[in-house]
């Protein structure tokens, strides 16, 4: 669970520990003895600085980035409102415990939550939601299928320390789109280190019942292939006094104009992630910023440069985020059974 809105007492970190921040965003499985190369101190002290970084629940944990296409599966995003306090909170329940439900965050605005539902296709998808919503009351609803992911970041550079590394663009991240068919073995690999992206070979061979050698094997074929994206810290970006808010927009139809504004998502700093979507809005991002003067800057240099482009838009400013997983334990079910 974490909180997304600013923290009253800010985080202080040095220079060294920016660097150290720097250097694990793009790839959280390399070595300590590696990181500590890279920003020139001991191992010993890129250990403790770590320790330390989590003591202070800046960093919640790490996870693995999953490509679920390459898996067969889409992801649905719910926005509702809810009709009354009590069936909220029972949707809240439900959701949490729901294995298709991989993301839950809780907004003020016109919506106040978003579900992000794993499914192999649309009809499954209202299946797996129409079991969810069963019996509950809501005022709206909105459906978006995330089509592709324009930008992602960890952790935009303007809010790093200057002097360190350039992050690198989402894009670089993508491997080569070889097909490749995944076995069980696979699937529980997938699952296991999505959630713990810094498990070692060793730990990881063990639980899966195979050498360490073959897991090493697998885990590079997947990177290889695009199954695995990136292996990233999971920030609590309030810790550093930075909030998120989310930005449904619905564009009218110009391809050359369209292809600049995605263009301003992937180079735009404030933009944390974004996404084209197919549904009422064309496009989802997630915003980052240090106060609302700095949010309010972001939306009006968008509105100026894409006056004409944008035709309506949804500002949605989160507070907390329950769940969010990159693959789901039901989905992993599901593939496992088709596997056996």
């Amino acid at each position: 669970m974490r909180v997304l809105t600013p923290s009253r007492q800010l985080l202080k970190l040095d220079a060294n520990d920016w660097k150290i921040l720097s250097e694990i965003k793009d790839n959280a499985r390399q070595p300590l003895t590696k990181i500590a190369e890279k920003v020139h101190l001991s191992r010993s002290a890129v250990e403790y600085r770590l320790k330390q970084m989590h003591q202070e629940q800046l960093i919640t944990g790490y996870r693995t980035l999953i490509n679920i296409h390459k898996l067969g599966y889409k992801s649905y995003h719910v926005f509702l409102d809810a009709h009354t306090p009590h069936e909220e909170k029972e949707l809240l329940a439900r959701a949490i415990n729901a294995d298709y439900v991989n993301a839950l965050i809780l907004y003020s605005g016109r919506y106040n939550l978003e579900i992000s539902i794993l499914a192999k296709d649309e009809l499954d998808f209202l299946e797996k939601y129409a079991q969810l919503v069963d019996k509950i009351h809501f005022r709206k609803d909105l459906y978006l299928i995330l089509l592709e992911t324009i930008s992602a970041r960890v952790l935009p550079d303007k809010y790093i320390q200057k002097g360190q590394p350039k992050e690198k663009s989402f894009l670089t991240l993508k491997k080569k789109n070889n097909s490749s068919k995944l076995d069980l073995v696979d699937v529980k690999l997938l699952y296991s280190i999505s959630k713990e992206a810094i498990k070692t070979y060793l730990s990881l061979a063990k639980e899966l019942n195979v050498s360490k050698d073959a897991l090493k094997y697998r885990l590079k074929k997947l990177e290889e292939n695009g199954t695995i994206l990136e292996y990233r810290p999971a920030i609590n970006y309030s810790a550093l006094g930075l909030s998120i808010n989310a930005v449904l927009i619905n564009l009218s139809q110009d391809t050359e104009k369209i292809k600049q504004f995605e263009n301003f998502l992937k180079n735009e700093p404030s933009v944390l992630w974004s996404a084209r979507t197919f549904g009422y809005y064309d496009y989802l991002l997630y915003v980052i910023s240090q106060g609302l003067d700095e949010f309010h800057q972001t939306i009006n240099n968008l509105k100026k440069q894409f006056a004409e482009l944008i035709k309506n838009y949804e500002v949605l400013f989160a507070y907390e985020e329950v769940k969010y997983e990159f693959i789901s334990k039901g989905m992993v079910e599901e593939l496992s059974r088709k596997l056996k």
